[in-house]
């Protein structure tokens, strides 16, 4: 079992109902929209609002972090989020009969993703916080475990409860999940320093968690890599893998649904796996880290170039044991190099990069598989990693775990 207080048990189980919260709010929103206007842009407005307010809050989130204590901004934000989504249920409620309510119910979207975006660098911060140093590894996989049961189990079980129970009372058993999250994630409790006023620009203080990064050679590294792995990623959005099942293993719908179900289902018992070895890799975290993006390339390669069904099937289910152990070790390796308010910040300027990166890649993508093939994209991204794995080489002595960790006090010094 893993050495933590019992506040780490109300960080991941909060973040868990959250995550489920997230994902049915989700499909309840999109179902809705699409029965009352029959109109798929309306429809994918949906992830797109939430995609951009996501990737503006990231932008601002140091402001929020610098000004208060990371567990209050976490609480404050699941509260008012909490809130407005009681305002959703109402507004939906009443109806989404003119263009007034469309346009709240838009806003509402936006908002309640932006406050997300400001509480989710403050909640991975709190880790390294509420565990000891030599569980982090085990700490981040059971929390990546959590994560990968919630996506798995929501599609499935949120599409039964639709049919069953109706857009309307699904959005009152979402509110009634982030209420749980909300009462789970106040309990936590850390020991946080005083803020002490600063006489700073606003934008200093949104630049900082970028000054971190990039004055960190291992930071660096990691998120070069992971800009690029994150471009490769946007081959698996949900428009180009339908593509793939219907011209490359000719296929239907429903093989789209086992190849996404079979990719959340490796990447929860790839958790267990890792959660299992996590002893073992913790003095090893860079070799795992370049390995893994080596799997990941060859992976790709395969899974784009089979004609089989059952190939493919196999590849999405295997493809989450490397791309688990990557995840759970740059989690591990950026949580050794800040604590605290700087981490938070860190997380933030790394989220933002991560969602624009992935935005633009999943129009990039989308764009060359329509002109070329969608083969040829599952190719294209192979190259990506190749990239990623020779920049991870050539600073391979940056990325081991035992490197000299950069404290909040010695950058305070």
């Amino acid at each position: 079992m893993i050495k933590a207080n019992r506040y780490f048990h109300f960080l991941w189980s909060g973040q868990t109902l959250g995550n489920l919260g997230d994902i049915l709010y989700i499909i309840c929103l999109i179902t809705l929209v699409y029965n009352e206007t029959g109109s798929v842009l309306h429809m994918a407005l949906i992830p797109f609002a939430k995609t951009m307010s996501l990737l503006v809050s990231g932008f601002i989130a140091p402001l929020f972090i610098e000004k208060y204590k990371r567990t209050s901004l976490l609480s404050h934000t699941l509260i008012l989020k909490t809130a407005l989504l009681l305002c959703l249920c109402l507004l939906v409620l009443y109806g989404l009969h003119t263009a007034i309510t469309f346009t709240l119910l838009y806003v509402l979207i936006v908002i309640i993703s932006f406050l997300e975006g400001l509480g989710n660098p403050a909640r991975r911060s709190l880790v390294p916080d509420l565990v000891e140093s030599a569980e982090l590894v085990k700490a981040n996989s059971f929390i990546s475990i959590a994560n990968q049961t919630s996506m798995l189990l929501s599609w499935p079980l949120g599409s039964v409860f639709l049919v069953i129970w109706g857009e309307q009372n699904m959005l009152w058993v979402t509110f009634g999940l982030f209420v749980v999250a909300t009462i789970l994630t106040t309990q936590i409790k850390v020991n946080e320093t005083e803020n002490v006023p600063k006489q700073e620009s606003k934008w200093k203080a949104m630049k900082e968690g970028w000054q971190l990064i990039f004055s960190s050679k291992k930071l660096t590294t990691l998120t070069v890599m992971d800009v690029l792995e994150n471009f490769g990623h946007g081959v698996w959005i949900a428009a180009i893998l339908y593509v793939y099942v219907e011209t490359a293993i000719g296929k239907g719908e429903a093989w789209w649904g086992y190849i996404n179900a079979s990719f959340f289902a490796g990447m929860m018992i790839a958790g267990l796996v890792v959660y299992r070895f996590s002893k073992k890799m913790e003095s090893h975290l860079g070799f795992v880290i370049m390995a893994s993006t080596v799997c990941l390339m060859l992976l790709n390669v395969w899974f784009g170039l089979t004609s089989s069904a059952w190939i493919a099937l196999f590849v999405s289910f295997i493809f989450g044991f490397p791309q688990m152990a990557r995840d759970v070790s740059q989690n591990t390796l950026i949580q050794e190099s800040y604590r605290d308010k700087q981490l938070a910040k860190v997380y933030a300027s790394h989220g933002t990069l991560v969602y624009g990166t992935f935005g633009i890649a999943t129009l990039l993508l989308g764009w060359f598989a329509e002109e070329f093939g969608v083969r040829e994209t599952y190719v294209l991204v192979c190259f990506l990693f190749l990239v990623s794995f020779s920049i991870a080489f050539m600073n391979r002595k940056v990325l081991h775990s035992d490197q000299t960790r950069v404290s909040l006090e010695q950058d305070l010094v």
